[in-house]
Formats: C-alpha cells, structure tokens, sequence
C-alpha cells in the first residue's frame, strides 16, 4: 500500500488524494463516511478530496434512493494525467527554447563585475570540460601532475577529454609541475609544447588554465573544487603571470607536441 501511495504522489496526487483514490478502489461504490473512515481522513477532508479528484477525471458521484455514492474511476484514466503533464512539459520545452537565446546573451555578456561560477566534485568537473570543449583559440594551463595522476575522479573520462581536444588540434602551451621531470608523460592535448618543472622548487597543489576570457581555478587537496572566472581583465592578467612563469621555466625540459 505504501509503494501505491508513493506511486500516486509521483504522478502529482496528494497524500491525501492518493489514500482517498486508494480506499475508493477497495470499497468501490460507496459513501463518504466509509471512504474517510477506509482512507483514515477526516470527513470534511475527504469532500474535498473527492472534489479534486473528480476534477482530475477519477472519481464520480451518484445518487442511490436518498443517499449519495463516490465511485472511483477505472485507473487506467491516471494515463490521462501523465499524458497532460507530457502536454504541459512539451509546452515548457518549446517555452524555453525560445527564451533561452535571450538567457544565455545576458548569461554571456560581459560587464564590468566578472561573473564567478563554484563546481564541486566530479560533475563539476565534467561541467568545466563541456564548457571548455566548446571553446576556441590556445589556452595556457599550469598543473601539478602527480595530484591530477593520483586523484581517480579527475582522471575519469580524462582520455576522452584530451581525444576531443585532439581532434580540434587545440593550441596549448603548459607548465606541468612534477616531482621527476620528465618528457615521457606529456599526454597529446593537440598541438602545443610542454615545459617540466620540479615540484621541489614550485609546490602548488591546484590548477590555473586561461583559455578566452576565462580562468579555470582547480584545488584538489580537501576536496575537488573548480571555480570559473570570466572576465577579459582577470584573463588578460592572469595569462600575463602564466608569459612570467613560461619564460622563467625555459631552462627547464621541454616537449613540442604536434
């Protein structure tokens, strides 16, 4: 009885509608009093239970001799309530589709306060790539390899990122921080050139990737967040420090990735 009562309240019934509906079809055809005392709601409750469901097309009402009787409808007619809703989301589909352009120009436009976005945890992050993904032009990208190489929930779905990537043969340029530096885990991204340099003299424990006018910000030791920036200015001075970083590390290895 309770998975039927929950079943009903999933399709939009009350709690109340749902257990009327439910002793309705035990007892079939039957007065108001025996409906509230089977449902265990309260007589003027279950009147207007009955109204409503009624309204909806699963109950009816007759008058046998002097008193009046509440019939439940077949439940084959609750089809006509999914059917409705059906019709009601279509209707806010096709809504939404002509507003969402609209949306999505303001959600774009870019004023003078950045916008600032927080993700957290492993939908954040395959959030953060769809975005990335549909983006164009280089980005620049510092990251600590070990904590990427030994935290599972960035690493899944990885490949399939660096394959779409690939195959937009996305300009990069990257500072890969690591214990060893070494050539030999440079992953293909496209076509972009690699910089090693040694975690021993560049502890860092996050990630900073500029690509637009976008900052992607990654931190991976309490908890994976990413928090996306989009203003020119911040982009434009953040990719400035990444030219500093490039430049210093220029004695470092490198890798040229075609």
């Amino acid at each position: 009885m309770d998975e039927l009562l929950s079943e009903l309240k999933h399709l939009g019934l009350s709690d109340k509608e749902a257990a009327v509906y439910l002793a309705s079809l035990e007892l079939g055809p039957a007065p108001v009093q025996d409906i509230s005392h089977k449902s265990k709601v309260n007589r003027a409750t279950t009147y207007v239970m009955i109204e409503s469901l009624t309204g909806r097309g699963l109950m009816s009402t007759f008058i046998k001799g002097k008193k009046r009787f509440f019939s439940p409808e077949t439940p084959e007619r609750l089809m006509s309530i999914v059917r409705v809703q059906q019709r009601e989301l279509e209707e806010k589909q096709n809504e939404l589709s002509k507003t969402l352009p609209l949306l999505m120009a303001m959600y774009n436009a870019e004023g003078a306060k950045p916008q600032i976005r927080y993700l957290e945890g492993t939908e954040g992050i395959k959030t953060v790539r769809a975005m990335f993904e549909k983006m164009k032009g280089e980005f620049v990208e510092i990251f600590p390899v070990e904590d990427v190489h030994t935290t599972q929930e960035l690493m899944e779905e990885r490949k399939q990122h660096h394959t779409s990537l690939r195959e937009q043969q996305t300009r990069h340029r990257v500072l890969a921080v690591m214990e060893n530096p070494d050539p030999a885990k440079v992953t293909s991204m496209g076509k972009g050139e690699w910089r090693m340099v040694p975690s021993s003299k560049f502890p860092m424990h996050g990630s900073i990737v500029v690509r637009e006018n976008h900052v992607f910000l990654f931190s991976y030791r309490s908890a994976i967040l990413s928090v996306v920036i989009v203003s020119k200015e911040i982009a434009d001075a953040a990719r400035g420090l990444f030219e500093l970083a490039w430049i210093g590390a220029e004695k470092f290895p490198s890798k040229i990735v075609e």
